[in-house]
């Protein structure tokens, strides 16, 4: 018993050293250096704000793509423009993984408020694979 006491004794802080540091590794990144997805998220949000289809899916998969039609960029393109105004600049992200994803969540300033606006890609890849915006206004206006 006593030999088993030791052993916790010795073990559990090193478990909780180790579980501690996992939570400190720097997330995995696109397949793009942080300043292509900067450039990348900046051109998307500069298209959408000049009303540019074809420049806003650009960097898209081929699933956003086929997902983010003309329509749907309209009524973005509208809901964002009427909640928080004109895109004016963003500052740097905020990175995180999930389920095998980068996800990069960059603070932008638009003329009438901040929207937080995250763009996904796959770990290691290059093409968008998800855009979201959150904004006190647009949650006002999506209810």
């Amino acid at each position: 018993m006593k030999l088993n006491t030791k052993f916790l004794m010795v073990f559990l802080p090193v478990l909780v050293l180790l579980v501690g540091l996992s939570g400190c590794l720097p997330a995995r990144k696109a397949g793009l250096t942080d300043q292509q997805v900067a450039s990348v998220t900046e051109n998307i949000l500069r298209a959408l704000d000049q009303k540019n289809y074809p420049a806003f899916i650009h960097y898209f998969s081929p699933q956003m793509k086929s997902a983010f039609t003309r329509e749907r960029f309209s009524l973005l393109q509208t809901m964002l423009y009427t909640s928080s105004g004109d895109f004016l600049y963003m500052d740097e992200p905020g990175i995180s993984n999930n389920q095998g994803y980068a996800v990069y969540r960059f603070p932008c300033k638009y003329a009438d408020e901040s929207v937080t606006v995250t763009i996904t890609f796959v770990i290691g890849g290059q093409e968008v694979e998800g855009l979201n915006f959150d904004s006190a206004n647009l949650r006002k206006v999506s209810q």
